[in-house]
C-alpha cells in the first residue's frame, strides 16, 4: 500500500509540474472558437447586396445564409471523432484550410450557386473551431483552469455574433459584400 500511494504522489508530482499554456494561448483558442459565429453572422447584413448583386430574391440569398448554418451543425458532429482519430492539429489546419478555401471562393463567386457552394465550403471549414478548440483545451489544462478557459471560450463564441453583424453592415456600406468574404 505504501508503494502504490508513492506512485501515485509522483505521478501527481508529475502530472502538477507539467507546464500550462500561456495566455496568448488561450487568446488563439479564443480566436478560433469565434471564427464560426463569425462566418455566420458577417454575411448577415450583406444579404440584400448579394440579391441585388446577382438579381435574386430574398429567399435565394438567404440559402447562401442557411446553408453555412445547416452545414456546420452536421460538420460539428463529424470533427470531435475526426480528431480523436487523427490528431487535433492536422483536422484542425484541415478545417482552417476549408474555411480559407470557402472564404476565397465567396469573395470571387461569379453567380449564386457558386457562392452558396463557397459558403457550404466556408460551413465545414467553421465547424472545427468550436469542437476543438474545446477538445485542445480539455486535453491542455488542469480541471481548475479549464473552467476559466471554457468560459473564456464561450465568452468568444457569444460576442462573435454581437460583434460580427455591425462590423459586417460597416464592411458592406463601405466595401461592398464580398469585403465580408475577404474579411472573414
Amino acid at each position: 500500500a505504501t508503494r502504490l500511494s508513492t506512485r501515485r504522489q509522483e505521478q501527481e508530482i508529475v502530472v502538477s509540474e507539467e507546464p500550462s499554456p500561456g495566455r496568448m494561448f488561450s487568446v488563439a483558442l479564443a480566436a478560433v472558437t469565434a471564427i464560426g459565429p463569425l462566418a455566420i453572422h458577417l454575411f448577415l447584413p450583406a444579404l440584400p447586396a448579394v440579391g441585388l448583386d446577382f438579381g435574386i430574391d430574398a429567399a435565394a440569398a438567404q440559402l447562401a445564409f442557411s446553408v453555412t448554418l445547416l452545414t456546420m451543425a452536421v460538420a460539428t458532429l463529424v470533427y470531435g471523432p475526426l480528431s480523436d482519430r487523427l490528431g487535433r492539429r492536422p483536422v484542425l489546419v484541415g478545417g482552417l484550410v476549408l474555411f480559407v478555401a470557402g472564404s476565397v471562393a465567396c469573395a470571387i463567386a461569379p453567380n449564386v450557386e457558386t457562392l452558396i457552394g463557397a459558403r457550404l465550403v466556408q460551413g465545414i471549414g467553421a465547424a472545427c473551431s468550436l469542437v476543438i478548440a474545446r477538445a485542445i483545451a480539455r486535453d491542455l489544462y488542469d480541471i481548475e483552469r479549464l473552467v476559466k478557459v471554457m468560459a473564456y471560450l464561450t465568452m468568444a463564441y457569444v460576442l462573435g455574433p454581437m460583434l460580427a453583424t455591425p462590423v459586417g453592415g460597416v464592411l458592406v456600406d463601405w466595401y461592398g459584400w464580398r469585403a465580408i468574404c475577404v474579411f472573414a
